[in-house]
């Protein structure tokens, strides 16, 4: 996680070159061995060992002038939200900056100035920086998402009650979304919106479930369900479930490649299919791999789920699981 103390007043290691002649260095000091350039006219002291993201992010706080405002995915980090990383096909993408009509601040690449409207309700410092509200923040990752799949892993991921980081609520990215109109990508926030999830644990598992409903015609899946045998004894939370069927999709993410984490995913998968239920396991190369192949493998287990005619299960919670602490999570 960031720690973003290091942007304190003063405490800035990188800067502009012409703050730092300002500030009594001359050109030749800036040329020396002990000065290094990061981007065109911003220096830093060589040996300042940093890593990628927090170099960026030192990087744009060294251009943004007066009453600029941190945005998008840097707001949602620095704030806490880990899944946010700025990372796009083995590269870092800019900085979102909102600043003022006039602001001469130029798009660089760590950094990309945003002159559209923000509402004074929607940025309030943090730790000594200005940035935008998680639902603002997550309002521009929406909109400037490359697909709508993209939008709707940027808001799961930044609604989310179940992944463990900070985040918002719907509620609170509705609100941003009914104040904005005339804005580039609102429609695809829009669209974003309508698939949306609380409950999504993982990007992938957001990946999962659009294709599941807008590819295979799934529909909505609930996502994160519990679900309990005719006795109230818990048979596992499933990771995605459609009720109608008794389909259950699991998402096999990096932390079931884990010899415990497997044996544990074998078991609740047996217990679900003694109960009655479909099981369909996808992992990251089923997506990358055939996403129609996927696609196939799920209408097919939907089918055959549709025509069991055992059902030795409920997703009606019994009342200890409200008071058991393991639950917590799922509420």
């Amino acid at each position: 996680q960031i720690q973003t103390t290091m942007f304190g007043v003063g405490d800035i290691p990188v800067r502009r070159a012409s703050d730092a002649l300002r500030n009594g260095a001359t050109r030749s000091d800036l040329r020396r061995v002990g000065w290094e350039h990061p981007e065109h006219g911003i220096v830093r002291p060589v040996g300042d060992d940093l890593d990628p993201l927090r170099s960026r992010l030192e990087i744009a706080c060294a251009r943004m002038t007066e009453h600029c405002v941190i945005g998008g995915w840097a707001a949602l980090r620095l704030q806490g939200n880990i899944w946010f990383d700025g990372q796009r096909d083995e590269t870092f993408r800019p900085i979102l900056v909102h600043c003022e009509p006039g602001s001469r601040l130029r798009s660089r690449p760590s950094i990309q100035p945003f002159r559209g409207l923000l509402h004074p309700d929607e940025w309030s410092t943090y730790e000594g920086l200005s940035t935008t509200t998680f639902a603002r923040a997550v309002f521009d990752e929406m909109r400037m998402a490359r697909t709508t799949t993209e939008a709707v892993i940027a808001l799961d991921m930044a609604v989310s009650t179940t992944h463990g980081s900070p985040h918002t609520s719907l509620a609170a990215v509705d609100q941003v979304l009914a104040s904005h109109h005339k804005v580039r990508g609102i429609v695809q926030a829009h669209r974003a919106r309508a698939l949306a999830s609380a409950r999504s644990a993982s990007p992938l598992e957001t990946w999962v479930r659009v294709i599941a409903g807008r590819d295979a015609g799934l529909g909505k899946l609930k996502v994160n369900i519990p679900i309990f045998d005719l006795s109230e004894r818990l048979l596992g939370v499933a990771d995605l479930y459609d009720d109608a069927t008794g389909m259950v999709v699991e998402v096999d993410g990096a932390q079931h490649r884990d010899p415990e984490s497997h044996a544990d995913d074998n078991e609740r998968e047996e217990r679900f299919e003694r109960a009655g239920l479909t099981v369909v396991r996808v992992s990251a190369i089923d997506l990358q791999r055939d996403r129609w192949s996927l696609v196939n493998r799920l209408t097919s287990a939907h089918r055959d789920a549709a025509a069991s005619t055992r059902r030795l299960w409920t997703t009606a919670t019994p009342e200890w699981w409200h008071s058991w602490p393991q639950a917590q999570r799922w509420l």
